[in-house]
């Protein structure tokens, strides 16, 4: 009775860990196919595959009498998961090193089940699989840390649940416990591992599309640049200083010339990389002080803190000459890009849309005086000041 108890325990956790995996693959699988699937996606995919092979393995060992099976099957396929566990930490985390030398670990101590004995392959096992564990926490650690992200610290949590009981397993053994039972318990210590991996990787991977999804609101996805939203979020605190200190802030609206025309002569894709060029050329052009963001299908603006409209200026002349330099070669045949850029300034307490409304006076200016020139608005410059009006 106690058998067919133990027996049906088991298969019953075979089918939760392959109704796991089966449910992680096909979440795998509609990931990859996204515009920015997770970090270590393909690690994992490989990781989640073995674990499912390995489940299926360790069924067939045990269905087919363990005492005639020449090797520990158990000990080398926990050995080859903990260390593909460890490469998929390595590689969501962005860090490869040990990978190599932990990598020939994995090999000896693989090989060791064709000729260590069983006893002596348990611990073997546990040491080598005891190593991997402790990489793929700290990984996981520092990343949950770096990261803030609650799911990486779960997996962390499954590596230590896996070291320390590989400890006790190891304690167990060396005491002369029964071999079924550390077999028992080495297999709940596998289970429970598995799905705190499985649960961090959904967990940590929901965190991340819910960041890109905040992301979203206040980032152009085409350049990586703000959005207007984005623009207003990110200067609350510069404009916040420049209202209490009196500095001044300047404003520069950049509109590529003629882009309708070009993206209808030449299509979409072209249109795309002139967009793409023109927000590089901004990003290098600017100090890291000043904030840049797409305003509009062709349009950009810059807001520079503490910055005169002389100096405004004279960016927005680099600028403009920066964009004429880089014509697009499209069918043996360049493109000439050229832009449209104004100039407003503030001085005191300053509003983004008032410092919009005045830069796009000053484009208005520049389109209307021929295009592909720098115009500024300076005989009506936006001065507003905190004082208030004497009564």
């Amino acid at each position: 009775m106690e058998q067919i108890f133990n027996d049906g325990w088991i298969m019953t956790d075979y089918a939760l860990i392959l109704c796991i995996t089966c449910a992680l693959l096909f979440v795998v699988y509609s990931l990859s196919g996204s515009a920015n699937p997770p970090v270590g996606l393909g690690m994992f995919t490989i990781y989640f595959m073995a674990a499912l092979l390995g489940w299926i393995a360790l069924s067939v060992q045990g269905a087919a009498a363990t005492g005639n099976v020449g090797i520990d099957l158990n000990a080398v396929v926990a050995i080859i998961n903990s260390y593909l566990l460890f490469l998929a930490c390595g590689q969501r985390a962005g860090i490869y090193s040990g990978r190599y030398l932990l990598g020939g670990i994995c090999l000896v101590s693989g090989l060791s089940a064709f000729f260590v004995p069983g006893q002596s392959m348990f611990f073997v096992h546990t040491a080598a699989s005891g190593v991997f564990f402790v990489g793929a926490a700290v990984l996981t650690g520092w990343r949950a840390w770096r990261y803030r992200n609650m799911g990486d610290g779960i997996i962390a949590l499954a590596c230590l649940v896996s070291l320390f009981g590989l400890a006790y397993a190891s304690l167990e053994a060396s005491s002369g416990a029964d071999s079924a039972a550390v077999r028992q318990l080495m297999f709940g210590i596998q289970s429970i591992s598995f799905a705190l991996v499985a649960i961090g990787f959904l967990a940590s991977t929901l965190f991340e599309y819910q960041q890109d999804l905040g992301h979203l609101n206040t980032e152009d996805p085409l350049t990586r640049l703000l959005n207007r939203r984005g623009l207003g979020e990110a200067l609350h605190v510069s404009l916040a200083a420049a209202s209490r200190h009196g500095h001044t802030t300047a404003a520069i609206l950049v509109d590529i010339d003629h882009f309708r025309q070009v993206n209808d002569s030449f299509g979409q894709e072209l249109g795309d990389r002139i967009i793409q060029m023109v927000a590089n050329i901004l990003s290098r052009l600017c100090r890291s002080s000043d904030v840049v963001a797409r305003t509009g299908g062709e349009e950009f603006m810059l807001i520079l803190p503490n910055t005169t409209l002389e100096a405004a200026k004279a960016l927005g002349e680099r600028i403009r000459a920066t964009i004429g330099d880089y014509p697009l070669l499209v069918e043996q045949q360049n493109i000439p890009v050229t832009a449209s850029v104004g100039v407003a300034c503030s001085q005191g307490q300053s509003d983004v849309d008032e410092l919009y409304s005045e830069a796009n006076r000053a484009l208005f200016l520049a389109k209307r005086g021929g295009r592909n020139r720098v115009a500024s608005v300076e005989n009506n410059p936006v001065q507003l000041s905190t004082a208030r009006n004497p009564s």
